[in-house]
């Protein structure tokens, strides 16, 4: 029981620096496919990962040492199948014409272990049946499948960190993890009638994904921003190089705007599904979409450094003082922060925003209802 509760408590440790990294990937796919982020999918996504983390630690730990693998003379596998029953009889005495012996076998570590076997895989078949609509066969499958890995770990002694196998690569855990997801695949049936469908949850999330969200908005941008980025870094490389002069550095910025200029809309905004449209269903033209950028860049980059270069400057040639140029600097990144939060808060309930206002476009959703 000691190694079960440590397997979880090491589960639950790791679970939040594995979503930490999850969750961007799933953020951007959602918003990708969808156009929203569903919080019941998102609950069942996590708990999906939190089941498989706990599994896998629930297989490998508690983690001997080498040299204790090292003295291990037991066999490496057993290829026997149906094997615990024989391990379960001889154990513990069981008859079957003889009810006295049920109790008694079901608190033997045998028993116990073919069971545990069982439930291990039982959330699996849940989650394939329930929410990736997985036929029986394929749950059979797939929950073979993550036993066979689960085997194959342990055969490998950790995949070759040890010198060879701790724990025995065992047919009767590939025949019982597979029983279990068989088993789940019936229990994920019940969950469709208590829980909204796989069909619901996608529904509600392309419905929702008609309105353009304030994190959406800065999906698509911290998408752009990493894209200039990157070229920006590759064009350094030729600088650095000295192939071409650092002058240079500009062109990658210039380039993505005349790309996004050209198709109407940013790398960032194509892959969440946006697009610009122009109000009063006037035609779009390209005029207006740098009008929207030049003012976005205006307010939110342009102004505050032009700002914080005037107070450079002014303390280069003496006209204030350090501490006032402090205080300048500080001013300066809280409006240009305020100014964002204001612009996004506006958003929150739809309203328009200045630069939308001067380029007479906006930001809508290309996300269809019907999955």
């Amino acid at each position: 029981m000691n190694e079960f509760t440590f397997a979880i408590k090491t589960a639950i440790i790791f679970f939040p620096i594995v979503a930490f990294f999850f969750t961007i990937f799933y953020v951007l796919y959602q918003y990708h496919k969808f156009g929203s982020i569903n919080g019941f999918r998102t609950i069942i996504i996590y708990s999906f990962i939190l089941y498989f983390l706990t599994a896998y630690f629930l297989v490998i730990l508690p983690l001997p040492s080498k040299e204790y693998v090292q003295g291990l003379t037991m066999p490496a596998y057993n290829l026997q199948p149906f094997n615990f029953i024989l391990e379960i009889i001889n154990k513990t005495g069981l008859e079957f014409s003889d009810f006295t012996t049920y109790f008694p076998t079901l608190k033997n570590a045998a028993t116990y272990e073919a069971i545990f076997n069982i439930f291990l895989t039982i959330p699996f078949g849940i989650y394939l049946h329930y929410y990736f609509k997985c036929s029986l066969g394929k749950t059979i499958f797939y929950s073979f499948c993550l036993s066979l890995f689960f085997e194959l770990t342990q055969l490998s002694g950790l995949y070759f960190i040890y010198p060879h196998s701790y724990r025995v690569f065992d047919i009767d855990d590939l025949i019982l993890n597979t029983f279990g997801g068989f088993l789940g695949y019936f229990l994920g049936s019940l969950f469709n009638k208590i829980l909204p469908t796989r069909d619901e949850i996608d529904y509600d999330s392309y419905k929702k994904g008609e309105l353009v969200s304030v994190l959406r908005r800065l999906c698509y941008i911290g998408i752009d921003f990493l894209v200039i980025s990157l070229l920006i870094f590759l064009e350094s490389y030729f600088v650095y190089q000295k192939i071409i002069s650092k002058e240079f550095l500009i062109i990658p910025i210039l380039f993505y705007f005349t790309f996004s200029l050209i198709f109407k809309r940013s790398l960032g905004m194509k892959y969440l599904n946006l697009k610009f449209i122009s109000f009063k269903n006037k035609e779009l033209k390209r005029i207006n979409i740098f009008l929207y950028y030049l003012s976005f860049v205006l307010v939110y980059f342009v102004l505050p450094i032009l700002n914080i270069l005037i107070g450079y400057l002014l303390y280069q040639y003496h006209l204030i003082t350090y501490n006032i140029f402090e205080y300048w600097l500080v001013i300066v990144l809280a409006l240009a922060l305020m100014s964002l939060l204001i612009a996004f808060f506006l958003k929150l309930f739809h309203l328009t925003l200045f630069y939308e206002k001067i380029s007479g476009v906006k930001i809508v959703s290309t996300i269809s209802e019907e999955p």
